[in-house]
Protein backbone atom coordinates (compact mmCIF):
# COMPACT_ATOMS: atom_id res chain seq x y z
CA UNK A 1 0.00 0.00 0.00
CA UNK A 2 2.64 2.65 1.07
CA UNK A 3 4.36 1.68 -2.69
CA UNK A 4 0.97 2.16 -4.25
CA UNK A 5 0.59 5.87 -2.54
CA UNK A 6 4.16 6.58 -3.59
CA UNK A 7 3.41 6.14 -6.93
CA UNK A 8 0.45 8.12 -6.62
CA UNK A 9 2.09 11.22 -4.75
CA UNK A 10 4.70 10.93 -7.93
CA UNK A 11 2.58 11.31 -10.92
CA UNK A 12 0.73 13.61 -9.14
CA UNK A 13 3.43 15.90 -9.26
CA UNK A 14 4.80 15.27 -12.27
CA UNK A 15 1.40 15.87 -13.73
CA UNK A 16 0.83 19.53 -12.01
CA UNK A 17 4.72 19.91 -12.97
CA UNK A 18 4.09 19.34 -16.55
CA UNK A 19 0.74 21.61 -16.15
CA UNK A 20 3.30 24.37 -15.02
CA UNK A 21 5.95 23.96 -17.82
CA UNK A 22 2.65 24.14 -20.42
CA UNK A 23 1.37 27.37 -18.79
CA UNK A 24 4.86 28.89 -19.24
CA UNK A 25 5.09 27.74 -22.95
CA UNK A 26 1.09 28.91 -23.42
CA UNK A 27 2.12 32.10 -21.92
CA UNK A 28 5.21 32.41 -24.70
CA UNK A 29 2.60 31.72 -27.16
CA UNK A 30 -0.23 33.88 -26.21
CA UNK A 31 2.35 37.00 -25.54
CA UNK A 32 4.05 35.87 -28.92
CA UNK A 33 0.56 36.25 -30.60
CA UNK A 34 0.22 39.69 -29.01
CA UNK A 35 2.78 41.65 -29.24
CA UNK A 36 3.74 40.87 -32.91
CA UNK A 37 1.51 42.51 -34.87
CA UNK A 38 0.08 41.65 -38.69
CA UNK A 39 1.59 45.34 -39.82
CA UNK A 40 5.18 44.11 -38.32
CA UNK A 41 7.36 42.90 -41.20
CA UNK A 42 8.86 40.45 -39.16
CA UNK A 43 4.82 39.06 -38.20
CA UNK A 44 4.84 35.26 -37.52
CA UNK A 45 2.66 34.19 -34.64
CA UNK A 46 -0.73 34.77 -36.45
CA UNK A 47 -3.95 34.42 -33.76
CA UNK A 48 -7.44 35.47 -33.86
CA UNK A 49 -6.81 36.65 -30.30
CA UNK A 50 -5.10 39.58 -31.56
CA UNK A 51 -8.02 40.61 -33.61
CA UNK A 52 -9.92 39.96 -30.69
CA UNK A 53 -7.77 42.07 -28.41
CA UNK A 54 -8.08 44.70 -31.23
CA UNK A 55 -11.99 44.82 -31.38
CA UNK A 56 -12.30 45.33 -27.68
CA UNK A 57 -9.72 47.87 -27.35
CA UNK A 58 -9.88 49.66 -30.33
CA UNK A 59 -13.16 48.89 -32.41
CA UNK A 60 -15.27 49.17 -29.52
CA UNK A 61 -17.18 45.86 -30.68
CA UNK A 62 -18.31 43.92 -27.83
CA UNK A 63 -19.62 40.67 -29.27
CA UNK A 64 -18.42 38.53 -26.31
CA UNK A 65 -17.77 38.79 -22.74
CA UNK A 66 -13.29 38.36 -23.75
CA UNK A 67 -13.87 42.14 -25.32
CA UNK A 68 -14.73 43.34 -21.69
CA UNK A 69 -12.14 40.91 -19.54
CA UNK A 70 -9.14 42.46 -21.90
CA UNK A 71 -10.87 46.51 -21.97
CA UNK A 72 -10.43 45.73 -17.82
CA UNK A 73 -7.02 44.40 -17.88
CA UNK A 74 -5.93 47.39 -20.62
CA UNK A 75 -6.26 49.76 -17.88
CA UNK A 76 -3.32 47.80 -16.21
CA UNK A 77 0.26 47.91 -16.71
CA UNK A 78 1.59 45.42 -19.45
CA UNK A 79 -1.39 44.47 -21.00
CA UNK A 80 0.22 42.09 -23.10
CA UNK A 81 1.38 40.12 -20.07
CA UNK A 82 -1.51 40.38 -18.57
CA UNK A 83 -4.33 39.00 -21.25
CA UNK A 84 -1.34 36.09 -22.37
CA UNK A 85 -1.00 35.30 -18.50
CA UNK A 86 -4.89 35.03 -18.11
CA UNK A 87 -5.33 32.72 -21.79
CA UNK A 88 -2.56 30.75 -20.55
CA UNK A 89 -3.70 30.13 -17.05
CA UNK A 90 -7.35 29.67 -18.18
CA UNK A 91 -5.85 27.10 -21.01
CA UNK A 92 -3.77 25.31 -18.23
CA UNK A 93 -6.75 25.18 -16.01
CA UNK A 94 -8.74 23.27 -18.86
CA UNK A 95 -6.06 20.25 -18.58
CA UNK A 96 -6.34 20.22 -14.18
CA UNK A 97 -10.49 20.24 -14.83
CA UNK A 98 -10.44 17.57 -16.81
CA UNK A 99 -8.73 15.62 -14.45
CA UNK A 100 -11.49 16.37 -12.49
CA UNK A 101 -14.11 15.52 -14.73
CA UNK A 102 -12.77 11.94 -15.50
CA UNK A 103 -12.42 10.93 -11.66
CA UNK A 104 -16.16 11.34 -11.43
CA UNK A 105 -17.30 9.90 -14.99
CA UNK A 106 -19.10 6.34 -14.65
CA UNK A 107 -16.74 3.66 -15.27
CA UNK A 108 -13.53 5.50 -14.64
CA UNK A 109 -13.91 5.52 -10.81
CA UNK A 110 -10.90 2.51 -10.60
CA UNK A 111 -8.80 4.15 -13.19
CA UNK A 112 -5.43 3.97 -12.22
CA UNK A 113 -4.22 8.10 -11.62
CA UNK A 114 -1.56 7.89 -13.59
CA UNK A 115 -3.65 7.03 -16.32
CA UNK A 116 -6.62 9.96 -15.41
CA UNK A 117 -3.25 12.09 -15.49
CA UNK A 118 -2.20 11.36 -18.87
CA UNK A 119 -5.18 11.05 -20.57
CA UNK A 120 -6.42 14.35 -19.31
CA UNK A 121 -3.21 16.15 -20.77
CA UNK A 122 -3.72 14.07 -24.11
CA UNK A 123 -7.18 14.95 -24.53
CA UNK A 124 -6.45 18.74 -24.16
CA UNK A 125 -3.77 18.03 -27.14
CA UNK A 126 -5.32 15.66 -29.59
CA UNK A 127 -6.23 17.10 -33.05
CA UNK A 128 -7.55 14.99 -36.49
CA UNK A 129 -5.11 12.16 -37.05
CA UNK A 130 -2.37 13.82 -39.05
CA UNK A 131 -1.33 12.07 -42.24
CA UNK A 132 0.81 14.80 -44.80
CA UNK A 133 0.07 12.94 -47.83
CA UNK A 134 -3.53 13.12 -47.31
CA UNK A 135 -3.66 16.76 -45.98
CA UNK A 136 -0.52 19.03 -45.82
CA UNK A 137 -1.52 21.41 -43.09
CA UNK A 138 -2.24 20.08 -39.90
CA UNK A 139 -5.21 21.86 -38.64
CA UNK A 140 -6.65 23.54 -41.59
CA UNK A 141 -8.45 20.52 -43.38
CA UNK A 142 -8.96 18.68 -40.53
CA UNK A 143 -11.81 19.54 -37.40
CA UNK A 144 -10.23 19.46 -34.03
CA UNK A 145 -11.20 19.70 -30.09
CA UNK A 146 -8.10 21.33 -29.58
CA UNK A 147 -6.37 25.12 -30.68
CA UNK A 148 -4.67 28.13 -29.43
CA UNK A 149 -5.15 30.94 -31.62
CA UNK A 150 -8.70 31.95 -30.90
CA UNK A 151 -9.09 33.52 -27.46
CA UNK A 152 -13.00 33.14 -27.24
CA UNK A 153 -12.83 29.48 -28.02
CA UNK A 154 -10.37 28.97 -25.27
CA UNK A 155 -12.33 31.04 -22.50
CA UNK A 156 -15.60 28.95 -23.61
CA UNK A 157 -13.80 25.36 -23.63
CA UNK A 158 -12.90 25.73 -19.85
CA UNK A 159 -16.49 26.95 -18.43
CA UNK A 160 -17.98 24.12 -21.08
CA UNK A 161 -15.87 21.35 -18.86
CA UNK A 162 -16.72 22.84 -15.83
CA UNK A 163 -20.90 23.23 -17.50
CA UNK A 164 -20.32 19.17 -18.29
CA UNK A 165 -18.91 18.45 -14.83
CA UNK A 166 -22.00 19.93 -12.90
CA UNK A 167 -24.46 18.74 -15.17
CA UNK A 168 -22.51 15.23 -14.22
CA UNK A 169 -23.18 15.86 -10.98
CA UNK A 170 -26.77 16.96 -11.11
CA UNK A 171 -27.58 13.54 -13.74
CA UNK A 172 -25.82 11.43 -11.34
CA UNK A 173 -28.07 11.66 -8.55
CA UNK A 174 -31.79 13.27 -10.33
CA UNK A 175 -33.32 12.76 -7.43
CA UNK A 176 -31.85 14.38 -5.09
CA UNK A 177 -31.40 18.03 -6.08
CA UNK A 178 -28.52 20.46 -5.02
CA UNK A 179 -28.98 24.13 -5.48
CA UNK A 180 -25.73 24.69 -5.02
CA UNK A 181 -24.52 22.47 -8.03
CA UNK A 182 -27.54 23.65 -9.96
CA UNK A 183 -26.50 27.29 -9.46
CA UNK A 184 -22.90 26.42 -10.62
CA UNK A 185 -23.84 24.17 -13.58
CA UNK A 186 -26.10 27.68 -14.69
CA UNK A 187 -23.24 30.05 -14.17
CA UNK A 188 -21.07 27.70 -15.36
CA UNK A 189 -23.13 27.52 -18.94
CA UNK A 190 -23.88 31.19 -18.81
CA UNK A 191 -20.72 32.13 -18.60
CA UNK A 192 -19.01 30.21 -21.13
CA UNK A 193 -22.14 31.33 -23.76
CA UNK A 194 -20.92 34.52 -22.40
CA UNK A 195 -17.58 34.31 -24.20
CA UNK A 196 -18.91 32.18 -27.05
CA UNK A 197 -22.21 30.62 -27.75
CA UNK A 198 -21.09 27.53 -29.88
CA UNK A 199 -20.98 25.27 -27.09
CA UNK A 200 -24.14 26.26 -25.64
CA UNK A 201 -25.47 26.01 -29.45
CA UNK A 202 -25.25 22.31 -29.28
CA UNK A 203 -25.70 21.99 -25.25
CA UNK A 204 -28.93 23.09 -25.52
CA UNK A 205 -30.46 21.10 -27.92
CA UNK A 206 -28.66 17.77 -26.08
CA UNK A 207 -30.29 18.99 -22.67
CA UNK A 208 -33.72 18.87 -24.36
CA UNK A 209 -33.96 15.64 -25.96
CA UNK A 210 -32.20 14.34 -22.28
CA UNK A 211 -34.76 16.27 -20.35
CA UNK A 212 -37.85 14.92 -22.81
CA UNK A 213 -36.33 11.48 -23.02
CA UNK A 214 -36.63 11.08 -18.85
CA UNK A 215 -39.98 13.39 -18.43
CA UNK A 216 -41.19 10.73 -21.00
CA UNK A 217 -39.49 7.35 -19.46
CA UNK A 218 -40.18 8.83 -16.30
CA UNK A 219 -36.88 8.92 -15.41
CA UNK A 220 -37.02 12.37 -13.73
CA UNK A 221 -40.13 13.90 -12.01
CA UNK A 222 -41.78 17.11 -13.78
CA UNK A 223 -40.43 19.48 -11.66
CA UNK A 224 -37.04 18.39 -11.56
CA UNK A 225 -36.88 18.38 -15.67
CA UNK A 226 -38.82 22.00 -15.51
CA UNK A 227 -35.64 23.25 -12.67
CA UNK A 228 -32.87 22.20 -14.58
CA UNK A 229 -34.85 23.54 -18.01
CA UNK A 230 -35.38 26.73 -16.07
CA UNK A 231 -30.78 27.05 -16.12
CA UNK A 232 -31.22 27.40 -19.98
CA UNK A 233 -33.14 30.79 -19.98
CA UNK A 234 -30.09 33.01 -18.72
CA UNK A 235 -27.60 31.55 -21.59
CA UNK A 236 -30.41 32.08 -24.04
CA UNK A 237 -31.09 35.70 -23.30
CA UNK A 238 -26.80 36.03 -23.38
CA UNK A 239 -27.19 34.62 -26.35
CA UNK A 240 -29.76 36.39 -28.15
CA UNK A 241 -27.96 39.39 -26.98
CA UNK A 242 -24.50 38.60 -28.86
CA UNK A 243 -26.92 37.41 -32.15
CA UNK A 244 -28.14 41.33 -32.20
CA UNK A 245 -24.74 42.69 -32.08
CA UNK A 246 -23.05 40.47 -34.63
CA UNK A 247 -26.15 39.76 -36.68
CA UNK A 248 -26.73 43.49 -36.89
CA UNK A 249 -27.26 43.90 -40.57
CA UNK A 250 -24.54 45.74 -41.06
CA UNK A 251 -22.04 42.77 -42.65
CA UNK A 252 -25.33 41.18 -44.26
CA UNK A 253 -24.66 37.89 -42.74
CA UNK A 254 -27.42 34.76 -42.46
CA UNK A 255 -27.35 31.65 -41.16
CA UNK A 256 -28.24 29.07 -44.03
CA UNK A 257 -29.08 25.34 -44.86
CA UNK A 258 -25.81 24.21 -46.88
CA UNK A 259 -24.72 20.29 -46.39
CA UNK A 260 -21.29 20.05 -45.86
CA UNK A 261 -20.19 23.36 -46.98
CA UNK A 262 -18.64 24.21 -43.63
CA UNK A 263 -16.06 21.23 -43.74
CA UNK A 264 -15.43 21.53 -46.97
CA UNK A 265 -14.22 24.97 -46.94
CA UNK A 266 -10.90 23.93 -46.70
CA UNK A 267 -8.73 21.08 -46.91
CA UNK A 268 -6.82 18.57 -49.49
CA UNK A 269 -9.29 15.29 -48.87
CA UNK A 270 -12.27 17.55 -46.50
CA UNK A 271 -14.19 13.78 -46.74
CA UNK A 272 -11.08 12.01 -45.69
CA UNK A 273 -9.90 14.40 -42.99
CA UNK A 274 -13.60 14.65 -41.62
CA UNK A 275 -12.41 10.37 -40.97
CA UNK A 276 -9.02 11.11 -39.76
CA UNK A 277 -10.18 13.61 -37.25
CA UNK A 278 -12.52 11.20 -35.87
CA UNK A 279 -10.16 8.19 -36.44
CA UNK A 280 -9.95 7.20 -31.98
CA UNK A 281 -13.88 7.86 -32.08
CA UNK A 282 -14.57 5.17 -34.97
CA UNK A 283 -11.80 2.64 -32.94
CA UNK A 284 -14.31 2.97 -30.08
CA UNK A 285 -17.48 2.93 -31.86
CA UNK A 286 -17.43 0.01 -34.07
CA UNK A 287 -17.44 -2.25 -31.16
CA UNK A 288 -19.35 -0.67 -29.01
CA UNK A 289 -22.38 0.11 -31.03
CA UNK A 290 -24.82 -2.16 -28.53
CA UNK A 291 -23.40 0.22 -25.59
CA UNK A 292 -24.89 3.31 -27.03
CA UNK A 293 -28.16 1.91 -25.70
CA UNK A 294 -26.60 -0.09 -22.77
CA UNK A 295 -23.88 2.36 -21.09
CA UNK A 296 -25.64 5.87 -20.43
CA UNK A 297 -23.27 8.12 -20.30
CA UNK A 298 -21.34 6.66 -23.26
CA UNK A 299 -24.78 6.74 -24.90
CA UNK A 300 -25.23 10.68 -24.14
CA UNK A 301 -21.56 11.20 -25.21
CA UNK A 302 -22.49 9.68 -28.53
CA UNK A 303 -25.85 11.69 -28.86
CA UNK A 304 -24.32 15.04 -28.28
CA UNK A 305 -21.74 14.26 -30.54
CA UNK A 306 -23.72 13.56 -33.48
CA UNK A 307 -25.58 16.73 -32.83
CA UNK A 308 -22.59 18.84 -32.91
CA UNK A 309 -21.81 17.37 -36.03
CA UNK A 310 -25.36 17.47 -38.10
CA UNK A 311 -25.17 21.10 -37.21
CA UNK A 312 -22.10 22.11 -38.78
CA UNK A 313 -22.65 19.02 -41.63
CA UNK A 314 -26.19 21.03 -42.03
CA UNK A 315 -25.12 24.96 -41.07
CA UNK A 316 -23.28 27.83 -42.74
CA UNK A 317 -23.34 31.14 -42.58
CA UNK A 318 -23.91 33.53 -46.04
CA UNK A 319 -22.47 37.10 -46.51
CA UNK A 320 -19.46 38.40 -44.78
CA UNK A 321 -18.34 35.39 -42.40
CA UNK A 322 -19.46 32.78 -45.14
CA UNK A 323 -15.37 31.94 -45.27
CA UNK A 324 -15.17 31.46 -41.02
CA UNK A 325 -16.74 28.42 -40.74
CA UNK A 326 -18.29 29.32 -37.19
CA UNK A 327 -20.55 25.99 -36.95
CA UNK A 328 -17.39 24.13 -36.36
CA UNK A 329 -16.05 25.85 -33.18
CA UNK A 330 -19.80 23.94 -31.44
CA UNK A 331 -18.51 20.61 -33.15
CA UNK A 332 -14.57 21.45 -31.61
CA UNK A 333 -16.41 21.24 -28.44
CA UNK A 334 -18.63 18.34 -28.85
CA UNK A 335 -15.39 16.63 -30.34
CA UNK A 336 -13.33 17.31 -27.28
CA UNK A 337 -16.02 15.41 -25.14
CA UNK A 338 -16.69 12.88 -27.47
CA UNK A 339 -13.13 11.42 -27.03
CA UNK A 340 -13.04 11.71 -22.80
CA UNK A 341 -16.24 9.88 -23.01
CA UNK A 342 -15.00 7.31 -25.92
CA UNK A 343 -11.83 6.49 -23.90
CA UNK A 344 -13.80 5.80 -20.70
CA UNK A 345 -15.93 3.35 -22.93
CA UNK A 346 -12.92 1.55 -24.23
CA UNK A 347 -11.44 1.31 -20.81
CA UNK A 348 -14.66 0.04 -19.29
CA UNK A 349 -14.84 -2.58 -22.24
CA UNK A 350 -11.39 -3.54 -21.72
CA UNK A 351 -11.39 -4.10 -17.91
CA UNK A 352 -14.50 -5.71 -18.01
CA UNK A 353 -13.10 -8.41 -20.77
CA UNK A 354 -15.33 -7.54 -23.58
CA UNK A 355 -13.01 -6.29 -25.54
CA UNK A 356 -9.04 -7.71 -26.16
CA UNK A 357 -5.77 -6.40 -24.78
CA UNK A 358 -4.89 -5.96 -28.32
CA UNK A 359 -7.82 -4.15 -29.06
CA UNK A 360 -7.66 -1.52 -26.22
CA UNK A 361 -3.86 -1.06 -27.35
CA UNK A 362 -4.70 -0.11 -30.96
CA UNK A 363 -6.99 2.21 -29.78
CA UNK A 364 -5.04 3.96 -27.17
CA UNK A 365 -1.91 3.95 -29.84
CA UNK A 366 -4.59 5.75 -32.32
CA UNK A 367 -5.34 8.21 -29.56
CA UNK A 368 -1.72 8.44 -28.84
CA UNK A 369 -1.20 9.26 -32.81
CA UNK A 370 -4.09 12.35 -32.04
CA UNK A 371 -2.19 13.59 -29.22
CA UNK A 372 1.13 13.58 -30.89
CA UNK A 373 -0.75 15.31 -33.82
CA UNK A 374 -1.79 17.96 -31.61
CA UNK A 375 2.03 18.27 -29.92
CA UNK A 376 3.41 18.94 -33.33
CA UNK A 377 0.64 21.57 -34.68
CA UNK A 378 1.63 23.43 -31.28
CA UNK A 379 5.48 22.83 -31.67
CA UNK A 380 4.86 24.32 -34.75
CA UNK A 381 3.28 27.75 -33.62
CA UNK A 382 5.70 27.75 -30.49
CA UNK A 383 7.74 28.70 -33.28
CA UNK A 384 6.31 30.95 -34.80
CA UNK A 385 3.97 29.42 -37.83
CA UNK A 386 1.22 30.07 -38.97
CA UNK A 387 -2.23 27.46 -37.76
CA UNK A 388 -2.57 27.97 -41.62
CA UNK A 389 0.93 25.74 -41.77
Amino acid sequence: MPKRNDHINVSRILFYGMTALYFCLLWYLFYSELAVYPTDPNYRFESDTYVHVKFALHDGFFHSLSAFVYLALSKLPFVNYTVSALLALITAGTVILTERLIRILPGAEDMPSWMVYITSFAFNLVMGFYVPFINKQHYIGYENANLWHNSTYIFMRFFAVLTVYYFILLYKKPREFSARTWILFTLSMLLGTAFKASFFTVFAPFLAVVLLTDLVTKRLHFKSVFIIALSVLPSLIVMALQSAVLFNGAEKTSIVISPFTTFSQRGDHPKVTLVLSVLFLISVLVFNLKNIFNDRAYGLSVLFYAIGFLEAFLFAESGARSLDSNFMWGYSSALFFAFIFAFVRGYKSFKEGCAPKWLFALQSLILFWHAVSGVWHFVLLLQGFTYFA
